[in-house]
């Protein structure tokens, strides 16, 4: 039994609170929220005139450590991490093809020249054009006249002193980088052999032209030797003791100095006016791309101002915690996994990974903009949603819980092995991820039923509980009418299989339908299926009298649900499972009994409300298509169907679906969802022929045969 802790005095006095129109309240609580997650960004920021010390000036004062502290200088680690990673040559990864296409690259122009040269036809001056052309302009003519007028020798000497000086030049690594030095090289070399001038330079061309580099930039071992690097600098720790002097009367307070205080909470703060816009435009942002997605994506929360209280309390009390508990103990223990959790179960999976998303960035900017631990809050949510998702008894989020607790100290562990942290933290850590994942599910359990109670808010768990045969409501109609109970179950069962395949809620569909016919309790033999055995009551009842009493079972199921508290969900059900409809047994009853008067219709339907919702409107169509399926004779998948359609279609006709939301597609589904259902329960049966039992076996079976 969960505790009231005062709750029907809290709701009493906000029953006489005033709260005028719905935008009104809304626009209160949003400001309300955003207020205060501004505060809690930028409280750090503001100035604080206390103390008087400022970074560059003379302290005022001589100020001594009040307590023993130690920190890690993330600044100074950062930075000698840094200087440690650049000092990391660069890695490159040889491509020994390279070398050889090069080569072929300076066989191919001598093969080139020695072709052009052979072509009879061609004057000298057109021999130049045509290898100018082919070769392009990089190579200049004067080279190119060289080569054409040499001899054959001086052309094969040309080409192998060419190839001599490309290999000279791969003897060392060829980059990117420096390709442009070693081209500068094999000119230097080309421009000293003891050839002539000319020549010389056919060399030079030549051989630059082709010139690639050999060996290419690997981007991942690079990388990798500098994050080791890295890795291999230890956090550099700041430590003060107690009475230790931190900064004179008159010391200019140097920037090490401002950290030890501003450790201390002594340091002065001047208004940081570029970030207090910059938090200020990313909160906008922020709150309005979270109101865009409840007006267009979860209109039912965006128009409840109770759901965006509940909402606004998860968002709150988890940034509070992460911006008084994560500074003096561990970011780690910020319960995200708890703001996931809760929220998954009182609304659902989309609103749980939004609400994650959103706690774990604002985390990360509270933390120092450390997103080492919005990282973690991101996923630490993410798995505390799916370690609950189809949840479905309390005992069951222990379990989830435990799962939880595993993941948040593997996910503290990874996230700070990550951060280059060293073996200490590491071990820290684990421990505060360890006891972060426990608070978080004892969290989740304790505020769980609390926040169901006091908003009213209906979970999954809740309507599995309600389920169970041993709730007094169920277990009474079991007792005094069994044949509605069954045909309750039954009504369940067709109603849960038709919201799977439309996408409405079929557990709440499911359970709708055990109690739509509670307030058959009160009389259950004027009801037909009650009545095994004993007369009907309704032969000797005027049929105005007795669709009183038949339409009076919704409104008597309303004050049944109302007095055992059930939620208000299965209170619409009740009151709206039979809509407006037209009672027609006592309607056409009373037009054959009363003939000179004209009987009026509205007499005789009910008074409740029409389904408003889809999971109401389906209760409404199983609760018919059952009672009607139980009349056919020879039922077979055919007149099953006919029959589905012919109800729903009345019920369309007679507008008692109109306000229920559900498509003429979902209606679609929904006959054919019932025509399985039925079919499969009311299918033919094989008569067995009978076979004759031997008497005396039968009589002796069981001894005296005369007992």
């Amino acid at each position: 039994m969960i505790a009231n802790f005062g709750l029907d005095k809290i709701k009493e006095l906000l029953k006489k609170v005033n709260w005028g129109s719905m935008g009104l309240r809304r626009s209160f609580i949003i400001t309300l929220i955003f207020i205060i997650t501004l505060a809690t960004l930028t409280i750090d920021f503001l100035p604080d005139k206390l103390s008087g010390i400022q970074v560059g000036k003379p302290s005022p004062k001589a100020v001594k450590a009040d307590r023993d502290i130690e920190f890690i200088d993330f600044e100074k680690t950062e930075a000698l991490r840094k200087e440690a990673a650049s000092q990391v040559q660069k890695q490159y990864n040889p491509d020994w093809t390279v070398e050889p296409q090069v080569i072929d690259s300076v066989h191919n122009f001598f093969s080139l020249v020695r072709q052009v040269r052979a072509n009879q036809a061609l004057s000298p001056d057109a021999k130049l054009d045509m290898l100018a052309q082919e070769v392009g302009p990089a190579v200049d003519k004067g080279v190119l006249t060289t080569v054409i007028n040499s001899s054959d020798a001086d052309l094969n000497l040309l080409e192998s002193m060419t190839v001599d000086q490309v290999n000279l030049i791969y003897q060392d690594k060829i980059t990117p980088d420096n390709i442009a030095s070693k081209k500068s090289k094999l000119r230097g070399i080309a421009s000293s052999l003891k050839q002539d001038k000319n020549q010389n330079a056919v060399v030079a061309a030549v051989g630059t032209l082709y010139l690639k580099p050999n060996y290419f930039y690997d981007t991942k071992a690079t990388e990798k030797l500098r994050r080791e690097a890295a890795a291999g600098i230890a956090p550099v720790v700041v430590s003060k003791q107690k009475g230790e002097t931190v900064v004179r009367e008159g010391e200019i307070v140097t920037s090490d100095q401002a950290k030890i205080l501003k450790e201390l909470g002594l340091m002065e703060k001047g208004v940081d006016l570029a970030r207090l816009a910059g938090l200020l435009l990313f909160e906008l942002v922020a709150f309005a791309a979270f109101g865009l997605y409840l007006h267009h994506y979860q209109r039912k929360i965006y128009d409840n101002d109770r759901l965006i209280a509940v909402l606004a309390i998860i968002f709150l009390t988890t940034i509070l915690i992460a911006k008084f508990v994560g500074p003096f103990y561990s970011f780690f223990l910020i319960p995200v996994g708890a703001a996931a959790m809760l929220t998954a179960l009182l609304f659902n999976v989309e609103m749980a990974v939004l609400t994650t998303l959103t706690i774990s960035l604002f985390s990360g900017l509270i933390a120092g903009q450390n997103y080492q631990y919005a990282l973690y809050g991101l996923l630490t949510g993410l798995f505390a949603i799916f370690s609950i998702y189809n949840i479905r008894h309390r005992t069951d989020l222990v379990l989830a819980g435990a799962w939880v607790t595993l993941a948040t100290t593997i996910l503290a562990l990874v996230t700070t092995l990550l951060s280059g942290a060293g073996w200490f933290e590491v071990l820290e850590n684990l421990g505060w991820g360890l006891l972060g994942g426990i608070s978080a599910a004892v969290l989740t359990i304790g505020t769980l039923p609390f926040l169901e109670r006091a908003f009213g808010i209906t979970t999954d768990i809740k309507y599995v509980e309600l389920s169970y045969a041993n709730q007094p409501l169920l277990r009474e109609l079991m007792m005094k009418a069994p044949g509605t109970y069954n045909h309750s179950v039954m009504t369940g069962n067709l109603a849960e299989s038709a919201a799977e395949v439309i996408g409405a809620n079929s557990l709440l569909a499911r359970v709708g339908a055990y109690y739509h016919d509670i307030g058959k309790i009160k009389r259950p033999l004027f009801f037909v299926e009650n009545q095994i055995g004993n007369e009907n009551p309704h032969d000797h009842t005027n049929p105005s009298l007795s669709c009183l009493i038949i339409t009076s079972h919704v409104k008597e199921g309303v004050e049944l649900a109302r007095k055992h508290k059930l939620p208000k969900e299965i209170v619409d059900i009740i009151n709206e499972h039979h809509g407006t409809s037209v009672v027609a047994y006592f309607y056409h009853k009373a037009k054959e009994n009363i003939v000179k008067e004209v009987v009026n219709e509205e007499n005789f339907r009910y008074t409740g409300r029409k389904p408003s919702t889809k999971e109401a409107a389906l209760v409404m169509l199983a609760d018919s298509v059952e009672a009607a399926a139980r009349t056919i004779t020879k039922p077979s998948p055919g007149r099953i169907e006919q029959l589905i359609k012919r109800i729903v279609q009345t019920k369309l006709d007679d507008g008692q679906l109109n306000e229920s939301d559900l498509t003429l597609c979902d209606l679609e589904k929904v006959i054919k969802s019932f025509s399985q259902v039925l079919s499969s329960l009311y299918h033919t049966r094989i008569e067995y022929p009978s076979v004759p039992i031997p008497q005396t076996r039968s009589l002796t079976a069981h001894g005296n045969p005369n007992k």
